[in-house]
């Protein structure tokens, strides 16, 4: 359906918005389970990770909420009334400021991860932080203006924001990644072990921002070609949801992918233990499975399962005591 005053096109505008508004909520039920199953499985976190994760579960639940009252707003109040079409509303406007702020949270959480892993590399996290700061300053000025413009039809004209922030949004990613990347890559040790751990766990790395950096992308390229349309605010939704579960999927894999590396790589894993104070616990500091590096890990000899070794269960139950001795020893210092 097109429009002739001024009324825009249905189909490109707020079904693009309840299209995306419909796979926000399902993504959002996903959010709920991640969240239960974090406080369920890591009850002695840090409590920076604790709060994290409460601030995104509230975010979310926020968002959720605003785009509720929009789809009420255009779908059953004014239904009826076409001029209020092409005026957005003022779920629409704050919804800018609050995609932007889950994004820079969630981004910062990778670019702490990065920084705690790879400090050599903080030069290029020092990078990715500006480009996150340019991200969220496009946003904030984007969503001003939402707040001054009339319509839907001026507002098109300021659309190259939105796309200049998912561009630097999607920068960081790559930054971020890539980064994370190196730094798995040089763990490397030569044996087809150890090689084989490194190769799933840079995999694991990709696959976590994959997502993310496609919606982000599309995002990005309609807001750019399609300035009149909403087809990238309804992807924006979508992304921000998106981040939200990465951040928390990346949370809750933590013991899964241990114990699936200690029954991949039979190998004993201990503490060196004139590692610096801020290695130690490092599978919570970093966020991730933890991870065999030169400076904080060395490695045994291999372990068989024959009369008198250890085998892959008993590692699994040392290596579960160590790291919760190791947690409590951050959280002490």
């Amino acid at each position: 359906m097109s429009s002739s005053a001024g009324i825009p096109s249905l189909g490109r505008t707020y079904g693009a918005l309840y299209v995306g508004s419909c796979l926000g909520f399902m993504l959002y039920g996903l959010t709920v389970h991640q969240v239960y199953k974090y406080y369920k499985l890591y009850p002695s976190d840090i409590a920076f990770l604790k709060y994290l994760v409460l601030l995104i579960f509230v975010l979310e639940t926020f968002h959720t909420l605003l785009w509720v009252i929009d789809g009420y707003h255009y779908f059953i109040q004014d239904y009826f009334d076409p001029d209020a079409l092409s005026i957005g509303h003022w779920t629409d406007k704050i919804n800018i400021f609050l995609t932007g702020l889950v994004i820079v949270i969630c981004q910062g959480f990778y670019a702490r991860r990065v920084f705690l892993i790879g400090p050599k590399f903080k030069g290029l996290v020092a990078i990715a932080a500006m480009c996150m700061g340019l991200f969220f300053g496009f946003d904030i000025a984007a969503g001003v203006i939402a707040f001054t413009t009339l319509n839907l039809v001026t507002f098109a004209r300021y659309s190259w924001m939105i796309s200049a922030a998912y561009g630097f949004a999607l920068v960081t990613d790559i930054i971020l990644t890539g980064t994370l990347v190196v730094v798995l890559l040089r763990c490397r040790t030569g044996l087809q072990q150890t090689d084989s751990v490194v190769e799933l766990l840079v995999i694991y790395a990709i696959n976590t921002g994959l997502l993310t950096s496609i919606f982000g992308v599309l995002a990005f390229v309609f807001a750019l070609i399609l300035p009149g349309n909403l087809i990238y605010a309804g992807i924006s939704i979508v992304v921000a949801k998106l981040y939200a579960n990465s951040v928390l999927a990346v949370l809750n894999s933590r013991r899964a992918l241990q114990h699936r590396l200690l029954d991949d790589l039979p190998i004993s894993i201990s503490m060196h233990k004139a590692a610096p104070r801020h290695h130690q616990g490092i599978m919570e500091s970093w966020s991730v499975p933890q991870l065999p590096t030169s400076t904080t890990l060395k490695f045994a000899t291999l372990h068989t399962t024959e009369p008198g070794t250890q085998s892959n269960a008993d590692l699994r139950k040392s290596e579960e005591r160590s790291s919760e001795g190791d947690v409590q020893a951050a959280e002490d210092a």
